[in-house]
């Protein structure tokens, strides 16, 4: 027997060539004339006695083809023909594999009829399942679908159940997190469901992540906010958003802290600190660094700062009642403060009037303000450069009086405010402060300018009236001080003193005439003589 690939003999029984290592295929001899029905089981006992495992391990001990010819250069010398026959014994190779597989169906064919039905059953179960998996995949995937999980939560919001519907659309954000439609649906549930806040948290998302959308998604937030007059929201909203045409829109619900007129720093000169919000409502502040309150003060005016140091804390509160963050700014003050003025007498009560006397520090100037009795506590205001300079000793008042003094420096730097109270009652006045009065009009009056003892007079349609406010003490005689108003009656009756005064003797009715004051602070008293009025001669 030769071998079917290169022709060389073989042994008997062998079962691949020694020469190239074919594996030689064993069927037996039948007739061709014969019925095709051949014993296919017999073939298959006969192949079952060939030892495989020794075809196996020959198989991967045989060598290659192309060591076949280096190694037997007297067969391998061929020429290009012989090549091409190689190609062709591998077809017949094919074939022979071709003819296995045929007779194999042949064999199953061959078999019983339960064996067929079987083996057709499986194949169709084999099918069925496929497709039942392929089926069962495909519905798995369309019901995690973003469409179908949109479909899903816009269907039960219209059936109102806003849990399941948000369930829905967060699932499916799962699968497309940038989907702005679907975050304004599930901000549109949440609000349906009075979720404000969730609702709120996405709109701002996607505000954020969609410039292009800012606008309109920044005045639905502020509609929701307004709404629920929610105004620290609407607040909290444009100190956030960073887009420009929202914070113009609503800028009158913006609440930002109060901006200060001066920096931080040292100063060498006392600064007036100025504290400003450009919307409508009021600031508090603080200047010790605790943090202010409504119950603070209230800034009015500018602040001023002298020497020293000071943190000062301010808030806004707007008209919404919204509280800003807490503005803060920190100042040193390097400046000299003039002592406070030294003032003679002590507060209390006097029976006999003392002349109030004021020393002022080096190179500052003093002034005051006096209030009396008839001016309420609420209307009463310090003393600045606006107020009295003092120059001479001031009379004390009668009744209850109050005085506020104040220096400035050369550089305009104030010190601090002195307050004096007085009270002075006159228990031995024989002369009643009413005639005290009539006795300084008529003496007014003899003095000439007055057509009425009334106090009228020619040129204008006002006149002088004669009060009582002061007492004196002169060498131990007290006297009343009246002072001359000037009554505007085209000016709603304002009153304006003259400068004029009249001393009267609080127990001589004859004792009486014009106070005046010399150059070293002393009052004295000018007596006329002679004075006739309505033809009687007046006793001084």
């Amino acid at each position: 027997m030769k071998c079917p690939n290169c022709g060389a003999r073989l042994k008997d029984g062998n079962l691949f060539c020694e020469v190239c290592g074919e594996e030689i295929n064993i069927v037996p001899d039948y007739d061709p004339d014969a019925d095709l029905a051949v014993d296919v089981n017999s073939v298959f006992d006969r192949t079952k006695e060939i030892d495989t495992e020794a075809v196996k391990k020959h198989k991967n001990n045989t060598p290659k083809k192309s060591d076949y010819y280096s190694h037997n250069k007297h067969v391998s010398g061929r020429s290009k023909i012989d090549t091409d026959d190689d190609f062709e014994d591998e077809e017949v190779g094919e074939i022979s594999a071709f003819k296995d597989a045929f007779l194999s169906i042949i064999d199953f064919w061959n078999r019983s009829i339960f064996t067929k039905i079987v083996f057709i059953f499986c194949i169709l179960l084999l099918i069925a399942l496929v497709l039942g998996f392929t089926f069962v995949i495909r519905k798995i995937h369309d019901r995690t679908s973003v469409g179908y999980l949109v479909e899903q939560a816009e269907n039960s919001y219209r059936n109102k159940d806003f849990d399941t519907a948000i369930d829905y659309y967060d699932r499916a954000l799962e699968k497309d997190p940038d989907n702005s439609k679907i975050k304004f649906a599930m901000a549109n549930c949440y609000l349906s469901d009075g979720q404000d806040k969730n609702a709120i948290f996405i709109l701002k998302e996607i505000a954020i992540d969609n410039p292009e959308l800012a606008t309109d998604t920044y005045e639905r937030i502020f509609n929701i906010y307004f709404e629920n007059q929610d105004y620290a929201g609407i607040n909290d909203m444009l100190l956030t958003c960073n887009n420009p045409e929202t914070v113009n829109k609503f800028r009158e619900y913006l609440c930002e802290k109060p901006s200060f007129s001066a920096k931080d720093g040292e100063y060498d000169d006392f600064l007036y600190l100025e504290l400003n919000n450009a919307n409508e409502g009021e600031i508090y502040y603080t200047l010790d660094g605790t943090d202010p309150t409504k119950d603070s003060s209230l800034y009015t005016d500018p602040i001023y700062l002298e020497s020293g140091d000071y943190d000062v804390r301010a808030i806004f509160v707007s008209q919404y009642d919204v509280v800003s963050e807490i503005g803060e700014g920190k100042f040193t003050i390097n400046v000299t403060i003039p002592l406070a003025p030294q003032v003679s007498i002590e507060s209390g009560s006097y029976n006999v009037p003392i002349l109030i006397k004021v020393e002022s520090d080096i190179n500052c100037e003093t002034y005051y303000v006096c209030y009396r009795a008839n001016v309420k506590q609420d209307d009463r205001v310090d003393p600045d450069k606006e107020a009295t300079l003092y120059e001479y000793p001031l009379i004390m008042p009668m009744g209850p009086s109050e005085f506020r003094f104040i220096s400035y420096s050369e550089e305009g730097v104030p010190s601090t405010i002195i307050t004096r109270k007085y009270n002075v009652t006159i228990p031995d006045a024989t002369v009643s402060m009413v005639e005290g009065a009539n006795i300084a009009t008529l003496y007014r009056y003899a003095l000439g300018g007055l057509t009425d003892t009334d106090g009228h007079i020619s040129t204008t349609n006002g006149k002088f009236e004669y009060i009582i406010e002061d007492a004196l003490n002169m060498k131990g005689t007290i006297y009343y001080v009246i002072n001359e108003y000037y009554v505007d009656s085209s000016n709603a009756g304002k009153r304006t003193l003259t400068g004029m005064r009249v001393a009267v003797n609080t127990t001589d009715p004859n004792d009486y005439g014009t106070l005046d004051i010399n150059a070293k602070g002393e009052y004295y008293i000018i007596k006329e003589t002679n004075l006739i009025v309505d033809g009687e001669l007046m006793n001084n």
